[in-house]
This record gives structure tokens, C-alpha cells and sequence, in this order.
């Protein structure tokens, strides 16, 4: 596995580089690829931010989010091809045929398989963001507003606002720096947290209005259905952050979102309480993530597919927190 000095070197003689993250961005993928992207093109640096999936409408006011393109396809090629905050399959690009001979990795997902050489995990980083910070250090650039927006808003979300378990001193010392650097703290917090859609509002009522319980009320599920987007006129988009009010509920310790992305197919988000650990259970459900914000997808009927999370779920509660309540 490597580290700072190889990226650097590694980049060095590169003049292109084409940079992308996990389809579904959320904002330390997207933080950390215009962090990233402004820091190599001041070094001189060609740079083409592309993912599979558009930018969702509440990270819109990063600063060069409208450089960043979408779709299947991206024309040309590189000197560099950098994938940030996920290993490169789950980009939805290439097919495993890449646009460059340089292949670099930057991730903190302890799943991430380490299939490029050229991989940087830190699976102790709060953030890909975090690791972005560092290496824009060490690059010798001289982190300016914009940039300590788009880092502070990659360690602001992927820590739950600094609220969940991996919040550690070291990224509170960094969102500080951050916030030095002239990150605008309540632009962040009013465009994630202060400023939903009517139509998301609609979609989650009636979401969490179908939530079940399960093994004596530690596991909990909602659905989201394209009969629902239907009926609010909302988007997957609009599902950000769901799974979190159904982790919110007391005595749950597992939450599971499941959103249908085909007529048999579905996307589980997965969300834990500090206590248990999710990588594993999701890993082995084809997906990945860290130890209490982990996915994947399955094909298959609703029924079967949340008999299968739902029982893994139950295994992963037994074997961690024992059985439940008589």
C-alpha cells in the first residue's frame, strides 16, 4: 500500500488527470475531487473532473462544481487517472479498461480491495478529505477559500456534522484550520442540512411512515420506491441522509434503507449505532463501506431481498451484542 510521497512522485510527470469518485456522490467524494482539482491544476496541471452520476442539488454551491461532468462515457485520455473515496469499480466507469497508464487510488473505506498498486487507504481518516488535505500540504499548495470550502464540507458531512463515532481530534483540528482558511461554516450547514425540497419532504414522510421493525426492535428498514418518486415528484437524489432518521430511533441499532433502482433491483444503505460494526456484513453482500455507514446492491424481488439484509443483519447483531430480548 502506499502514501503521500508515491502520489506525488507518481504525479509528477503527469500533465493531464482525469479524477472521479463513487457514483452517487456525496460530499466528501465531491469535496475532495474540487479540493483535489484546483490543487493540481496550480501546480500546472491539465485536470477533468468527471463522475458517472450528476452533482445532487445540495452540494451545488461548491465552488468549480459546474466544471464537473456526468454520464457513461468520457472522451480522451490521460496521463493520470485518479479515483477518490471508493475503489475504481465503483466508479460505474471504464469497465476495467482505463484512460491512462497512471492509476492512483486515494480512499478511507476499510473494504476498498487494493487492486490498483498504486493505492493510498487510510481507513483511520475520517474523510477522504481528510487524506486530500494532506496531500495538498505536502504538495506545497497553499490551501485558499474555495478549496477549504470543499475540504470542510468532505470532513462536515462524513462525520454527521462532526456527530458520529469517527470524529476524531485530529479532523477537528483540520476543520479548524479549515474554517482559518475562510471555510464558510453556515454556507455549509444552510445548503445540507437547512435547505430540503418541498418534494424531498413529501418523499420522507411518506417513507418513514412505512418503517418496520425487526429482532426485538434493534433492526429497523424503510423503502423507497419509483411509485413514490411518482407521487412526489422527487429523485434518488432526495433520499440523502434517510437511513439516518431510522438510526435515530431509540433502541435501533441497525438501520437499513432500501432504494429501488430497478423493477428487481435495490441499493441498501446501511447505518449503525457506534456499538456494531457493518463492513463485513456488507462486504459479503457485494457491497462495502465502513465499520457503521456501509451498501451495496442486490437483485431480486423486495421480499428476498430484505429477508437476506434483514438476516444479516440479525447474524451481525447475535454475534456482536448477543441475542436479543426474551
Amino acid at each position: 500500500m502506499k502514501g503521500i510521497p508515491d502520489i506525488i512522485a507518481a504525479l509528477r510527470p503527469c500533465q493531464s488527470v482525469l479524477i472521479s469518485v463513487h457514483k452517487n456522490p456525496d460530499g466528501d467524494a465531491l469535496g475532495s475531487q474540487l479540493a483535489l482539482m484546483r490543487a493540481l491544476e496550480r501546480s500546472g496541471k491539465r485536470v477533468h473532473a468527471h463522475n458517472l452520476d450528476p452533482v445532487p442539488e445540495i452540494y451545488r454551491f461548491l465552488p468549480g462544481v459546474e466544471r464537473i461532468t456526468s454520464g457513461a462515457k468520457v472522451a480522451g485520455s490521460y496521463d493520470a487517472f485518479m479515483v477518490l473515496d471508493a475503489d475504481p469499480p465503483r466508479t460505474g466507469l471504464f469497465d476495467g479498461i482505463y484512460p491512462a497508464p497512471t492509476l492512483i487510488n486515494i480512499d478511507h473505506h476499510v473494504t476498498n480491495p487494493l487492486a490498483w498498486p498504486l493505492t493510498w487507504l487510510d481507513p483511520h481518516a475520517t474523510a477522504t478529505g481528510e487524506m486530500i488535505y494532506h496531500l495538498v500540504q505536502e504538495m506545497g499548495t497553499d490551501i485558499d477559500r474555495e478549496m477549504a470550502l470543499c475540504l470542510y464540507t468532505a470532513i462536515f458531512t462524513d462525520t454527521g456534522s462532526f456527530r458520529y463515532t469517527n470524529t476524531t481530534p485530529s479532523c477537528m483540528r483540520i476543520a479548524a484550520d479549515l474554517i482559518e482558511k475562510g471555510a464558510d461554516t453556515w454556507l455549509v450547514t444552510e445548503n445540507v442540512y437547512e435547505s430540503y425540497t418541498y418534494r424531498r419532504i413529501k418523499l420522507l414522510g411518506i417513507v418513514l411512515s412505512g418503517m418496520v421493525r425487526h429482532n426485538d426492535d434493534r433492526i429497523a428498514h424503510v423503502l423507497v420506491t419509483e411509485e413514490m418518486y411518482q407521487q412526489t415528484g422527487a429523485s434518488a437524489e432526495d433520499t440523502d441522509n434517510f437511513v439516518n432518521y431510522v438510526r435515530a430511533v431509540k433502541g435501533v441499532e441497525v438501520a437499513i434503507l432500501f432504494r429501488q433502482t430497478g423493477k428487481n433491483q435495490y441499493k441498501i444503505s446501511l447505518r449503525s449505532k457506534g456499538r456494531v460494526d457493518l463492513s463485513a456484513m456488507a462486504q459479503a453482500l457485494g457491497g462495502g463501506g465502513h465499520k457503521n455507514a456501509a451498501g451495496g446492491v442486490l437483485d431480486g424481488s423486495f421480499d428476498e431481498v430484505c429477508r437476506k439484509v434483514v438476516t444479516a443483519a440479525e447474524k451481525v447483531l447475535a454475534d456482536q451484542l448477543g441475542a436479543p430480548r426474551a
